[in-house]
């Protein structure tokens, strides 16, 4: 059994995609029903990679609002001045790109994009830095193509925003073994009749999807005490193959979405951003001013 999943870990890599990735629901389920879920304030500070005003990828507000997390392939290659980044009906300019040093064009699929100006009106999502993402309820949000399980993903269908739900089933490295100390989340698309089941439990949740072009960069959010988290970046999908999957990976049931594990990455992204250390300054600062003006006193 370890070594069936491994094989269908290993596939799904073979098959990473340098197009981004959205959603596509479940057939018997509506798209509204999608929809909705996308625009409930918990996953507000998702947003809009552009290039070139072309090119769309996903990214999530983090940090002091200056800062967007998204995935490497994303922003890999493309000029600082063609990147921009939109939420809501504000557009924001992109001040640098900061790759993550071991991004090797398939492994380490993580990136932040520095903004010239904070994002307004959004409170900024909070990465997740525990070790408990395994067979949790994952929520992705993007912008990108949609489609049903039995159709896959339709070309021009981008643009709204849209969530959904599966279970967390496996974490492994980057050779594709399973790994809980792995860097790689990965989550299947189950049929309504169970039949197309890659990984784990073969029942589908309510909302079950699966990534498509469009958002490549977008979150996987978990719900740990009563918080949201951004657990993963989406990476790529994969197909396992027959009998779950058409060997195909266009997103229909059985097809396998692999996400980049924000934990595994989490000192990187805080040693990059600078908020901590200004915010620490910044109390320092303050403690000293306040000092003073009670000797004065």
């Amino acid at each position: 059994m370890r070594r069936a999943w491994g094989l269908i870990a290993t596939a799904a890599l073979m098959l990473l995609s340098h197009s981004a990735w959205g959603i596509v629901r479940r057939d018997d389920v509506a798209d509204d029903d999608y929809i909705n879920l996308a625009n409930l304030p918990q996953f507000a500070a998702v947003g809009k990679v552009q290039i070139n005003n072309t090119g769309v990828g996903s990214g999530t507000v983090i940090a002091n609002g200056w800062w967007v997390l998204t995935a490497a392939h994303v922003v890999n290659g493309a000029p600082v001045n063609s990147i921009s980044f939109q939420i809501g009906a504000a557009t924001y300019t992109v001040r640098n790109v900061y790759i993550y040093p071991g991004y090797s064009g398939t492994t380490h699929d993580i990136a932040l994009i520095a903004l010239n100006a904070p994002v307004a009106g959004v409170t900024p999502a909070l990465i997740y830095t525990g070790t408990n993402e395994s067979n949790q309820q994952g929520h992705s949000v993007g912008y990108g193509a949609t489609g049903t399980g039995q159709t896959g993903y339709q070309n021009n269908t981008y643009g709204t925003k849209r969530a959904m739900r599966n279970i967390i089933d496996l974490i492994i490295s980057p050779n594709g073994t399973i790994d809980p100390n792995g860097s790689i989340l990965l989550s299947d698309f189950d049929s309504p009749g169970g039949g197309n089941n890659s990984l784990g439990l073969a029942t589908p949740l309510d909302l079950e999807g699966m990534g498509a072009p469009g958002d490549s960069g977008g979150p996987v959010f978990i719900l740990e005490g009563g918080v949201w988290y951004i657990a993963g970046v989406h990476s790529f999908i994969g197909d396992p193959g027959p009998p779950a999957g058409n060997g195909q990976a266009d997103a229909r049931y059985g097809d396998i979405l692999g996400s980049t594990r924000v934990s595994s990455y989490a000192g990187w992204i805080n040693s990059t951003v600078p908020e901590p250390a200004s915010m620490t300054a910044l109390a320092v600062g303050l403690v000293g001013l306040l000092a003073r003006r009670r000797r004065n006193r």
